[in-house]
């Protein structure tokens, strides 16, 4: 099984730069590198730049990976061949929205010789929440993170370092600070621990270098829940509105007490106060059903809700 890492970061956070000392580390333990590059532009540029460093670089030009290019992700994902020892890594562009992403790679079953995705965010620590409307998204890339590289801080002030390091604890305090040699030397034991496994969900993996005394079981998962047959409307959508912080991403079939001919297509995504709702008529024996993704779910807690929505439902 190979470790499957997604890295991210907003426009000019320095990924590319992480990875250009990241990889000849990688190479001094022995670990094989795989990267798929994702950019608008000029992807084929800096794959030139990285497969000089001797990996294995796939450009892939176009739109984010979390849209427009993620069939080609995927279906580059699936070519891959089994190689026990090797890393891959994917190189998100800097307005990719992570939770999408992590979504598929979590719940696609033909991605079995990978593991469950972690993700690696770089932060450019001068231009940190200092992006206007785009901050939202800025922080959504942190959220999900398992690790954070903070980028380009020797342009700072002792004071502003440490807000910085304050501001990212508050929107995810789970992912410790890496560096490019401590995440290379875990990123090969990891590989090394993976070589054998199967199972993608089964995998436990130390949650830092700095930290390898204890382990936890993979920081991804998903479960998959009926929902009943139909709810009311207000009801779920307080449901859904409400789910827990640990939650990353919310979908699925709904069909409501109100309008019980059509079903919905609906999800969610931390950060919007709305759900997404789209009518449709799918294949007679499709159900409704809830998707839940994210960090350490809490399964009971999300039965709960779902069981009192039935009980809030007529007969």
């Amino acid at each position: 099984m190979i470790p499957l890492v997604v890295m991210a970061g907003f426009l000019g956070a320095g990924k590319t730069r992480f990875l250009s000392e990241l990889i000849p580390q990688l190479a001094e333990r022995g670990t094989r590198v795989r990267i798929i590059l994702n950019d608008f532009e000029n992807a084929s540029i800096d794959a030139a730049r990285l497969g000089a460093l001797d990996a294995l670089v796939t450009p892939l030009n176009g739109e984010c990976i979390c849209c427009g290019s993620l069939r080609e992700l995927l279906q580059t994902l699936y070519d891959v061949p089994s190689d026990p020892g090797s890393v891959m890594l994917i190189e998100a562009n800097g307005a990719t929205e992570t939770d999408e992403v992590l979504g598929h790679l979590t719940t696609d079953r033909r991605l079995s010789h990978f593991t469950l995705p972690l993700q690696l965010t770089v932060v450019d620590a001068g231009r940190w929440q200092k992006r206007w409307w785009h901050n939202a998204l800025e922080r959504a890339q942190v959220s999900t993170a398992t690790q954070l590289y903070l980028n380009w801080t020797d342009r700072l002030g002792d004071a502003r370092l440490q807000a910085v390091r304050a501001s990212l604890a508050a929107v995810n305090a789970r992912a410790p600070m890496v560096d490019a040699a401590g995440y290379a030397q875990w990123l090969s034991e990891l590989s090394a621990s993976m070589q054998e496994r199967t199972d993608r969900g089964a995998a436990t993996v130390s949650p830092s270098p700095r930290t390898t005394s204890r382990t936890h079981t993979h920081p991804f998962g998903s479960a998959s829940m009926p929902l009943p047959p139909v709810v009311r409307r207000q009801e779920f959508l307080a449901f859904v509105q409400q789910l827990p912080e640990a939650v990353v991403r919310a979908k699925g079939l709904v069909r409501f007490a109100e309008e019980p001919g059509p079903m919905f297509v609906w999800h969610r995504v931390p950060g919007r106060h709305t759900v997404r709702l789209d009518k449709s008529w799918p294949h007679a024996d499709a159900q409704p059903t809830a998707l839940f993704i994210g960090v350490a779910l809490p399964v009971d807690q999300l039965h709960s809700g779902i069981a009192a929505l039935s009980r809030a439902t007529p007969d």
